[in-house]
């Protein structure tokens, strides 16, 4: 059982917990109910289907507290998550052991779909030990997050969801060797009409970069995350600055050109820019993103802008607005 397969076990079929005033509803994740409450969450905000109904899950707005825990109108809603495994909230029924937990697209191991937040979450349900006879044995909350849709170009970001899916084992006091399947949607619509500026997003040009560019098209499982790491080159927040900036590339071509990954000041000698316009030489490799579509000419151009910099941030700075980024 890896890790990545047993934090999700529990991720879908856990307790969600927010840091805001909401009120929590159960949500037992869906399968029999004979053994559902092998693993439940409870979910603050939880509100879809609509009362009289149940909610299964939960569809919330930008900002709204009652459901998006940071409480901001910043392009992201965050949800918080707790897990418990052999619930004793659910009367029909009786949980005796828990085996085994997998939830999807919790394992860096070239999965496109592979999600960090599941992985973090399996890292929680890891530290309750497996197999389990604990009743209402909880994991510590934890947060996933669903990030807005952005826009390829303009400001008009979109919904966005992220479908939580879990699998457990384990036995019941009334019968041995049972599956628990269990799932949970969350869905992040934009508030108002959906108009977001940078500025409401981002703390500055290359956060900008990071978050809307390198974080969507790059810093993927198979490509520029810590696991792949191609060309020994990772994006992801907290290490692409260091990563980029006045560092020689990995393909010989380029290094022997003159070229940086990013040359402060010069787009021109910034290999991964004329990765991402795809004005390459021979030997220099193919463009990026890879296999996917390119970057627009507005993406293309905020990259531009913030290598040349300006006279007060300076080339590529690591924090501040460039002119011309911040719309």
């Amino acid at each position: 059982m890896t890790k990545t397969r047993l934090f999700a076990a529990i991720l879908v079929s856990g307790f969600l917990l927010s840091a805001t005033s909401a009120s929590a509803v159960l949500v037992a994740g869906g399968g029999s109910k004979t053994t559902d409450c092998m693993a439940v969450f409870e979910a603050p905000g939880a509100n879809h289907p609509a009362p009289p109904k149940i909610p299964k899950n939960i569809d919330c707005v930008d900002g709204d507290v009652t459901c998006d825990t940071d409480g901001l109108r910043n392009g992201e809603c965050v949800f918080g998550l707790q897990v418990c495994l052999n619930s004793t909230a659910l009367a029909e029924c009786a949980a005796d052991e828990v085996l085994t937990a997998e939830v999807d697209h919790a394992d860096d191991d070239g999965d496109p779909k592979f999600d960090p937040d599941f992985q973090a979450l399996e890292m929680r349900i890891l530290s309750l030990g497996l197999p389990t006879f604990d009743a209402d044995a909880c994991t510590v909350s934890s947060s996933i997050s669903v990030p807005l849709r952005a826009p390829s170009s303009g400001n008009e970001y979109r919904k966005a969801k992220k479908k939580v899916k879990v699998t457990l084992t384990g036995n019941l006091a009334s019968n041995s060797d049972v599956t628990d399947k269990d799932k949970m949607k969350f869905t992040c619509r934009p508030e108002g009409d959906g108009i977001y500026l940078p500025i409401d997003l981002f703390e500055g040009t290359f956060d900008r970069i990071r978050e809307q560019i390198f974080a969507q098209s790059c810093a993927l499982s198979g490509c520029h995350d810590s696991e792949s790491a191609t060309g020994n080159l990772i994006l992801l927040s907290g290490a692409a600055y260091s990563q980029i900036v006045g560092v020689v590339p990995d393909n010989a071509g380029a290094a022997g050109a003159g070229l940086q990954r990013i040359f402060p000041g010069d787009p021109d000698l910034s290999f991964l820019y004329r990765k991402v316009i795809d004005d390459l030489e021979a030997g220099w490799g193919g463009s990026m993103p890879d296999g996917a579509a390119p970057l627009s000419p507005d993406q293309t151009e905020i990259i531009r802008l913030w290598i040349i910099g300006d006279g007060i941030l300076g080339p590529a700075p690591e924090t501040g607005w460039v002119p011309g980024t911040d719309q």
